[in-house]
């Protein structure tokens, strides 16, 4: 048996209490902290309850996405291991104006910009992340964003991403009424230090293009399309924008 030297209890000790203490301490005086000292991060958030431990904020709101009900459990026993590993769930599944988020995500206490994630499901309104977004063609867009995380690794960088993501019954509003565009889904990958999504060809638009998205925010567009022949008219005009058709009626994107 190897017994442990008085001063390596005493260290442990200490380090036991530090965690414990921190851990319960209210989380409302956290979130305060961390707001006092970075006033500029684009995040509202309700009435928070609970400890760092486990608890609740009953709404966020962010870059118009809006989330109610986020509640929270960090595992003890990760923080031994140099890691806060966090159990989180929020909003409604079904409703469809609301963002949702259930999975666990992990993170490095020694290197914040670790961070991975397993098993995690979002749900995000396409009106809201649209009005993000600058395309050629100024839209309103209405229906759901699905991402289903199987495993992801972020480094300061994407290192590793497997997953799936959707457009739930997707609409556009034109001036003739709503377009229905139906589904759309892409597998989401990591091409080099960037996050990768490819859109499936099998959507209303056979859109079939790959979207390449820094860390910095930047983003590139590459693929092509071609409105199915039972897409109402101002479909196949907005396609305009786009340039020319080739031979097989495909239109390239490229932003």
């Amino acid at each position: 048996m190897i017994e442990m030297k008085p001063w390596k209890w005493v260290l442990l000790a200490i380090f036991t209490y530090v965690i414990l203490l921190i851990a319960y301490i209210p989380a409302i005086h956290i979130v305060n902290y961390v707001q006092t000292n970075n006033p500029s991060l684009p995040v509202a958030l309700g009435k928070v309850e609970g400890t760092l431990w486990t608890g609740k904020v009953d709404q966020i709101i962010t870059q118009g996405i809006v989330m109610n009900n986020v509640t929270w459990e960090l595992s003890p026993w990760f923080l031994f291991l140099g890691q806060a590993n966090i159990d989180l769930k929020g909003g409604k599944i079904r409703e469809s104006e609301q963002a949702y988020v259930r999975g666990n995500i992990s993170a490095s206490l020694f290197n914040p910009k670790n961070v991975s994630a397993h098993d995690l499901k979002v749900f995000l309104p396409a009106r809201s992340v649209m009005a993000q977004v600058r395309l050629p063609v100024p839209v309103t867009a209405d229906g759901r964003f699905r991402v289903d995380i199987k495993e992801f690794e972020f480094d300061n960088a994407c290192v590793n991403l497997t997953g799936k993501g959707s457009w739930l019954k997707g609409t556009v509003s034109g001036p003739t009424g709503v377009i229905d565009f139906g589904n759309f889904d892409a597998n989401l990958a990591c091409e080099g230090d960037q996050f990768a999504i490819q859109v499936m060809p099998q959507n209303k638009l056979n859109l079939d293009a790959t979207v390449l998205l820094s860390v910095s925010g930047k983003y590139k567009i590459n693929g092509r399309f071609k409105p199915s022949d039972d897409m109402p008219r101002e479909v196949h005009q907005a396609a305009n924008f786009f340039g020319a058709a080739d031979n097989q009626g495909f239109r390239k994107i490229d932003l």
